[in-house]
């Protein structure tokens, strides 16, 4: 939170006579600074009292984005969409604190795109999931009052790890968030441990109803268990059970238990980190299907200078019984390409070979270049190829802006070669 700009000046001022004191002590030796600094001048600038924090305080994310998609044997679509979310949150009093958020995203043409199942259907468009919305995104309250514990209940956003299996998916306009109660524990520095129960996944498909039952809302009892371990010998450990009961309108075929455990930090070579990650799935609940999948992901990356990287990685989602590994509740866009060829995972699963670079172009803009290579999981189908191509730019005051293209092209069927570009100013407070 940004302390107001009038507590700035005042502690520039507050520091200032400070240092005029302190010189006068210094160079008269027993003279007193009120020797020095005239009743005038006291009178002219007051020393300020520090002011409480308010009680409660405005937050803002806004976001305007232009997204272009073409998919082969679809219309083009071209979704011009406002985002905006506004809350208010409380300063702590007594270890609570509350937090209320709406959230809407108005469409300059909601007939030029397919939002999902949410409007334009029947145009055989291509699909870009940011429907016209309006919700309240967030409403949760908190309590840190007992030492190494803290309580949060409500409507709220949960990034677990590196989203892969549980996240806001904050690419899309819509926030995804669950509707649940949290209790994290923290014994030491090196330790801590979160339970998560969720009675209701809120997804991005907004507010509309929606004419595919499978973008519903999930709604069941589900489990969310994680163990860290942070800045141990080998960088930062986590564990993980996830029993998600998973059910909407289409049935509960996402419903699944999965377990895992989770690597990452710098290699002793100089400038290497790594990332490791090892999953086990199996379905759960009241799915109907049948099947024991195994997950694994690998990454390496490597500073070049000041502002450059290199890196490599090694993505496989298994399948069994023709059903690939599921992440019902993942930030699925940061994985797999940007394209979103593989949001799900097909039946016959996935490897993803891909390599990345990173720069600063001129301006001080940031570059990112990628490339994917896909198979399925034995390497007997070749699903295609696809680069990516990212800038960002901080532009001060709040404000940010960030481009993307993406370019698949397939191999075999059924996949089909798909572009996507986006350009989006972002605003916050």
């Amino acid at each position: 939170m940004r302390a107001p700009q009038t507590d700035s000046i005042c502690d520039i001022h507050r520091l200032l006579c400070l240092l005029i004191t302190g010189a006068a002590m210094s160079a008269g030796g027993i003279a007193r600074a009120g020797d020095v600094i005239s009743e005038a001048m006291l009178a002219e600038s007051p020393v300020a009292v520090d002011k409480p924090e308010p009680w409660i305080v405005p937050t803002a994310d806004i976001r305007a984005r232009y997204e272009y998609g073409d998919q082969d044997g679809r219309n083009t679509s071209h979704a011009g969409t406002l985002r905006a979310r506004l809350g208010l949150i409380t300063g702590e009093f007594s270890g609570f604190q509350a937090f209320a958020e709406y959230e809407g995203t108005l469409a300059v043409d909601r007939d030029s795109y397919q939002a999902a199942s949410v409007h334009g259907l029947g145009q055989n468009k291509t699909i870009i999931a940011d429907p016209e919305s309006h919700e309240l995104n967030q409403l949760w309250i908190s309590y840190r009052g007992i030492e190494a514990a803290s309580l949060k209940a409500g409507r709220q956003g949960i990034n677990l790890d590196n989203q892969r299996y549980v996240g806001t998916v904050a690419w899309r306009q819509n926030m995804q968030t669950l509707d649940a109660a949290t209790l994290r524990l923290t014994p030491s520095d090196s330790l801590a441990a979160s339970y998560t129960y969720v009675n209701k996944v809120n997804r991005i498909f907004g507010s509309q109803s929606k004419a595919n039952p499978a973008q519903d809302d999930f709604e069941g009892n589900t489990h969310l268990v994680h163990l860290s371990a942070p800045d141990l010998a080998i960088g930062d450990v986590s564990l993980f059970a996830y029993l998600m009961d998973l059910g909407n309108a289409a049935g509960d075929a996402d419903s699944n238990n999965s377990f895992g455990v989770v690597s990452a930090g710098p290699l002793p070579w100089e400038n290497f980190k790594y990332h490791a990650e090892y999953g086990f799935q199996t379905d759960a609940f009241d799915n109907p299907l049948d099947y024991r999948a195994h997950y694994v992901h690998g990454a390496l990356d490597a500073a070049v200078g000041e502002s450059s990287s290199l890196g490599a990685g090694y993505e496989y989602l298994g399948s069994d019984n023709g059903v690939g590994y599921k992440f019902p509740l993942g930030t699925n866009h940061k994985f797999n390409g940007f394209a979103d060829k593989f949001l799900a995972t097909p039946p016959d699963g996935l490897q993803d070979i891909y390599l990345v670079a990173g720069t600063k172009l001129p301006g001080d803009f940031g570059c990112k270049l990628f490339y994917h290579k896909f198979y399925n999981d034995d390497g007997s189908s070749n699903y295609g190829n696809e680069v990516d191509f990212v800038v960002t730019k901080d532009l001060g005051g709040g404000f940010s802006f960030l481009g993307k293209y993406a370019y698949y092209w397939a191999e075999d069927t059924p996949f089909t070669d798909t572009n996507r570009f986006s350009v989006e100013v972002d605003y916050k407070f």
